[in-house]
């Protein structure tokens, strides 16, 4: 499934959960009658509402997208916040997915923000007298979003308001767009931006966060847009525009009170939790086990069989059930005892008694029908004997199937909320994969520090503040990996395949990016180690065996080549070959095969392949790949 709009906002307003039911239910096209759990179905199209006094939850599936709003109160107002996503399974060529339709009549309800800066339903109109407050937000240094500003067009003014009112529908909720009003706000704006900056010509530019006027190393990150184009194509030339700001939209992290909150709303919604404890440290893993229901009272079923010698002893011998000693095993069912479940009264499912049934009579043996033929025939052999005492453990197996309701139940809602619990147990598991990363690093640096200074150091935090960092995606961890590991080089060919594996798999690859972070922090220690002479052996000897308190990753991650039948196929070998430094190889580039497995098996899985160059003249490992399993005898 993939991820196609994101946005993240604050919203400290009054009544936060009723403003958005009500706009979400009426882009949805439902009659919401306000009840806690509120849910409707038409063809293809299912709405639900689910919310409390706490926290909400609403969905939209239409089709092939599935639109989710999430929304909790904070411990303050102003840290409560609004999740949104819009995620599916589009065919080529199908018109690209913006701004859900209730998102700006959301937005006009309040005063939501990103956190840092205002995001209304509509764009804003800056005069000289708003130019200090529009220069504010674009330096604000905690900005997350895009300020879109349109600069005069005095030849064709109504286009620009036009193009305002389309990028301030289109990218509700996850950009600003501002609009100039007339050529001396223009110039006052421009005069803070400086040359590089400025914007003008009925153009538009698009600030990104981290705004630095006068000290912008590239200034054309913040893209601009040419008038001219503009009113060539209309509102066409804007799709780039709203394509980018969507993208960066995908990959902005998603704050940790809101992913930690966002974990237990299904819970709470569902009863499991209590909303007190939406704001509760960590759970530990007994606290987020998902309940099952009891299991019914398993009858002891008494087969009775007609008259007539039983099968000999030698060929059907009796099997006793084992007994445990000092256990009363009472004959009838106490008061204590509950229930069993009453019967359902829904039709069996024909389909698949009609599939057990075909199954059965494909492996009917020639004995088995002449034993039935006997039985017609009113004989009493052997085969018969064992033939009635299999029609009576079916009779048993069966009111045992319908005894738990199997047959009778809405296979739809059974699927429904199995695919709920699934996607509460994956949150949890990659929240407590993120406690025992910060739990492996704590161990190791509290190893490194006793191996120094053989003194206790409990309740020293750590002096690596890059190891329990917390990556979103995989693109933070590459551009974190460009900025912070030295001995590492990851070159930008690599952003094209993490960027799809963040897109194509949203729920995955924030486990993704923690296994990828680890494994770049080894692989940038090791490089050191090495090229310092501290450490002889390779990659795999370091994850065996590192010094103490380095960083590593467990040695199953690592393989230092590839299968006889990749190595020599010619295909497959071409597509591991990336390009090195001439220092070391003279042709530019090398068949890497050792490789990192981010995820072992499954589809995608992951892989990260490196050269090892720390003991050669480089004195570094360069990254060749980072993306989908390469093609193999399996893959392809």
């Amino acid at each position: 499934m993939t991820q196609f709009y994101q946005a993240l906002l604050r919203d400290g307003g009054q009544r936060l959960g009723p403003r958005l039911r009500r706009a979400f239910a009426a882009w949805a096209d439902v009659e919401d009658d306000g009840a806690d759990r509120f849910e409707t179905a038409k063809g293809r199209t299912r709405t639900r509402l689910a919310d409390n006094a706490t926290c909400g939850r609403y969905t939209h599936l239409d089709g092939r997208l599935h639109t989710t709003a999430t929304w909790a109160l904070g411990r303050t107002p102003d840290q409560s916040w609004v999740r949104v996503t819009v995620e599916g399974d589009l065919p080529d060529g199908a018109d690209p997915v913006r701004s859900p339709g209730f998102m700006a009549p959301y937005l006009a309800t309040g005063r939501a923000t990103d956190g840092a800066v205002p995001l209304e339903s509509g764009p804003h109109l800056i005069g000289p007298e708003e130019v200090r407050e529009l220069t504010g937000w674009l330096a604000r240094p905690a900005r997350g979003v895009p300020v879109i500003v349109l600069s005069v067009d005095r030849t064709e003014p109504g286009l620009v308001t036009a193009c305002a009112d389309h990028l301030a529908t289109a990218l509700a909720g996850i950009a600003l767009v501002a609009r100039l009003y007339d050529a001396r706000a223009q110039d006052h704006l421009n005069g803070w931006l400086g040359e590089d900056l400025s914007v003008f010509g009925g153009g538009l530019r698009t600030y990104l966060p981290g705004l630095r006027p006068g000290e912008e190393t590239y200034a054309m990150r913040h893209q601009p847009r040419g008038g001219s184009a503009i009113r060539d194509q209309g509102l066409r030339a804007l799709d780039v525009v709203v394509s980018g700001v969507v993208d960066a939209a995908l990959h902005r992290p998603v704050p940790a009170d809101v992913r930690q909150a966002e974990l237990r709303v299904g819970r709470i919604l569902a009863g499991t939790l209590a909303p007190e404890a939406l704001h509760a440290p960590p759970p530990s893993p007994a606290a987020i086990a998902v309940p099952r229901p009891p299991k019914g009272l398993k009858q002891t079923l008494t087969v009775s069989l007609p008259a007539g010698p039983p099968p000999p002893a030698a060929e059907t011998p009796e099997v006793k059930p084992e007994t445990k000693p000092d256990v009363e095993t009472p004959e009838t069912p106490s008061a204590d005892t509950p229930e069993p479940r009453p019967l359902p009264e829904a039709p069996p499912d024909a389909d698949l008694a009609d599939a057990i049934a075909g199954r059965l009579a494909d492996h009917l043996e020639d004995g088995v029908l002449e034993a039935l033929v006997d039985m017609a025939r009113g004989g009493d052999s052997e085969t018969t004997a064992l033939i009635k005492t299999m029609a009576a453990h079916l009779q048993a197996l069966t009111r045992e199937i319908e005894t738990s309701g199997l047959l009778g139940r809405d296979r739809g809602e059974e699927l429904e909320r199995l695919r709920d619990d699934y996607e509460r147990l994956e949150s949890d598991y990659v929240e407590l994969q993120e406690q025992e990363r910060k739990a492996q690093d704590r161990i190791r640096w509290l190893e490194g520090r006793l191996a120094e200074h053989a003194d206790p150091v409990y309740g020293v935090q750590s002096a690596d503040p890059e190891g329990s960092w917390e990556a979103e995606c995989l693109m933070d961890v590459v551009q974190r990996a460009r900025k912070h590991l030295a001995r590492l080089d990851l070159p930008d060919t690599l952003d094209t395949e993490v960027s799809r594996l963040d897109v194509m798999h949203p729920r995955q690859r924030r486990r993704w990016a923690g296994r990828a972070w680890d494994a770049l922090r080894a692989l940038d220690a090791y490089a050191a180690a090495r090229a310092e002479g501290r450490f002889p052996g390779g990659f795999y000897d370091w994850c065996a065996r590192p010094l103490p308190g380095a960083p590593v990753i467990t040695p199953t991650m690592v393989s230092m080549k590839e299968s006889d039948s990749v190595t020599g196929n010619p295909k497959y070998h071409r597509a591991r070959i990336f390009r090195v430094p001439a220092e070391i190889d003279p042709s530019g580039r090398v068949f890497m095969a050792s490789h990192i497995k981010l995820q072992q098996i499954g589809s995608p899985a992951p892989r990260m392949h490196f050269l090892d160059d720390a003991g050669g003249p480089t004195g570094k490992v360069w990254i060749g790949y980072l993306g989908d399993h390469l093609p193999n005898t399996r893959t392809n």
